[in-house]
């Protein structure tokens, strides 16, 4: 079991529909707490939303800290994961995550059963949502959104430190989330469908 076949599976199965909507972006290891962790799919619509894919092949030693990062981050997430797997997951991820259970059809042909429903995060953090945002967008929201006067010599770990003790992470989230969907490098490399 592939990662990357698992991936593309899960694009053209579940995702079809997200990735149909010109007003969703579908994307593909977003970087996560300025590269720290990394969400193999990511879905920006209303929401941000993280998936992590956990293959047969996989180990379940970094969960821990991938699920302390997306519970930093996103609105929602759900896991990915084979069914050796399974019931170890569902130790290791909280109650709000959905999961899905990949199930083998055939030789690299796969199926994904929804198996939970995930729950509004209510953990989120306000300068790891920050972290999301490129300094010239940080400064943007924290001048023109926010109103904040902000030194021109201002570092953006201090942009983010400033725009977080500003701001809530539930007011955030949508705020940044406006600023990863006018990307214009994402644009041009959004993902099509499959």
């Amino acid at each position: 079991m592939r990662e990357n076949v698992v991936r593309h599976a899960f694009h053209n199965q579940v995702l079809k529909k997200a990735h149909n909507d010109t007003r969703t972006f579908v994307i593909n290891e977003l970087g996560l707490k300025n590269g720290e962790s990394r969400a193999d799919i990511a879905v920006l619509n209303g929401k941000m939303i993280g998936y992590e894919i956990k293959t047969e092949n996989d180990t379940l030693n970094r969960l821990p800290s991938q699920v302390a990062s997306y519970t930093q981050i996103f609105d929602c997430a759900y896991i990915i994961v084979a069914e050796n797997h399974f019931k170890n997951c569902l130790q290791i991820i909280p109650d709000w995550w959905g999961v899905f259970l990949i199930k083998n059809k055939s030789a690299d042909s796969y199926i994904f059963k929804k198996v939970r429903n995930p729950k509004l995060n209510k953990n989120q953090n306000a300068f790891c949502i920050a972290q999301l945002l490129w300094k010239e967008e940080a400064l943007d929201l924290a001048q023109n959104v926010l109103g904040l006067k902000i030194k021109s010599k201002t570092t953006r770990h201090e942009l983010y430190q400033i725009i977080s003790n500003h701001v809530s992470s539930r007011e955030l989230s949508p705020m940044v989330l406006k600023y990863l969907k006018i990307r214009q490098e994402w644009r041009k490399d959004h993902l099509p469908l499959l």
